[in-house]
């Protein structure tokens, strides 16, 4: 519903378009819930580093923002425009060799990969949000990650400044 109010649809109708495709169906796979006609609508998630604040929109329209937490110095989180790569729904950081050991970390977004794949995912190990704690990914409270994973989709744009 607030997602709904939001985006300006009609909380009381599933369809608001009546167009047989659920507004929640829409909005997840980036089509106007306003309109019949197959219009796809600008998703993006931004990450403030400075602040270190995520956010996501629907076209222009704000549908959750929240700490995060960054990479520390010498492991910083690559800024730049990206895009979801892949979705993967668990996944294990770290293990022999590293300093860390996180399995079953759920709901993973690649968005980059150069010396290093870097994600933006839950995380259950810490709750330090608004201050830098990774290796270079993003980390988000679970309780935020969930929707966020379930609304990205491959190709969304990510903007990290």
């Amino acid at each position: 519903d607030r997602w709904e109010l939001i985006i300006g649809t009609d909380i009381k109708n599933p369809d608001s378009d009546s167009d047989g495709f659920s507004d929640w169906d829409e909005v997840y796979t980036g089509y106007n819930p306003k309109s019949s006609e197959k219009q796809r609508l600008a998703k993006i998630i931004e990450v403030d580093l400075k602040q270190q604040i995520l956010r996501y929109t629907f076209d222009g329209k704000i549908l959750d923002q929240f700490h995060i937490s960054s990479g520390i110095a010498g492991k910083r989180t690559p800024k730049g425009e990206f895009a979801i790569l892949d979705k993967v729904p668990v996944k294990t950081y770290g293990g022999k060799g590293y300093d860390y050991y996180y399995p079953g970390t759920k709901w993973n977004l690649h968005f980059t990969t150069g010396y290093a794949r870097y994600f933006i995912h839950g995380a259950y190990w810490h709750h330090n949000f608004g201050h830098p704690m990774s290796h270079g990914c993003v980390n988000v409270a679970y309780h935020n990650m969930e929707n966020l994973y379930a609304w990205a989709s491959v190709g969304t744009r990510v903007l990290i400044y």
